[in-house]
């Protein structure tokens, strides 16, 4: 029984370094949309009021576009720190207990990605956001104040490239869930056969 527990712990630090690899890949995929949905989203809010645009001229035009570049300069560190968070990726979780390894946690939702980075993939555009409101060249058609943060208010559709990463980040997870629940059911027997050798010595 003992060498069962240890097969099946070493079968889930297997999965979880699959899942680590598909976590990293997931995070490169998405400061790609990031940097490419920053830029998409200031060159739709342009296109959109020509005339504010226009207002504002070069002079006006300067500051914003450095300020956007900037962002989309700094958008790998902003991915990070919003998507590389331990409760958002939960095959990290150190406590093998099935309640922690919810199947389909992951699944995607149409082309939005799953429930659980919907925010957090949103927040991503916060400062765009921000920037395009405060100069007038967006409105609160499209945005929105939630917990004091600027949000999109539209679905955000993922770029393809997320959405297979992370549908295979789902299908390994589930399968670690798996392994986690086998793990435990383990765990149960073995205390059991150990509770009745207690018996059986006395």
């Amino acid at each position: 029984m003992a060498r069962d527990v240890k097969e099946k712990l070493f079968e889930i630090d297997s999965k979880k370094i699959e899942l680590d690899f598909l976590q990293q890949q997931f995070l490169v995929e998405c400061k790609r949309f990031a940097a490419r949905s920053i830029e998409g989203k200031v060159r739709f809010a342009i296109s959109s009021n020509p005339e504010k645009t226009m207002a504002l001229g070069k002079a006006g035009l300067t500051p914003i576009k450095s300020h956007v570049n900037k962002m989309i300069d700094n958008v790998s560190d902003l991915v990070e720190k919003i998507i590389n968070r331990p409760e958002l990726w939960r095959h990290t979780e150190q406590s093998l207990s099935a309640e922690n390894f919810p199947i389909d946690q992951y699944l995607a939702k149409k082309n939005k990605g799953p429930g659980i980075f919907e925010k957090p993939v949103k927040k991503i555009l916060s400062p765009v956001g921000e920037l395009l409101i405060s100069h007038g060249l967006d409105t609160d058609k499209n945005w929105e104040k939630n917990e004091g943060t600027v949000m999109y208010r539209l679905p955000l559709a993922w770029s393809p490239e997320m959405k297979d990463c992370m549908d295979q980040y789902n299908e390994r997870f589930n399968e670690l869930s798996k392994l986690v629940y086998e793990y435990e059911s383990l765990l149960t027997q073995s205390s059991g056969i150990d509770a009745l050798d207690l018996w059986d010595s006395i």
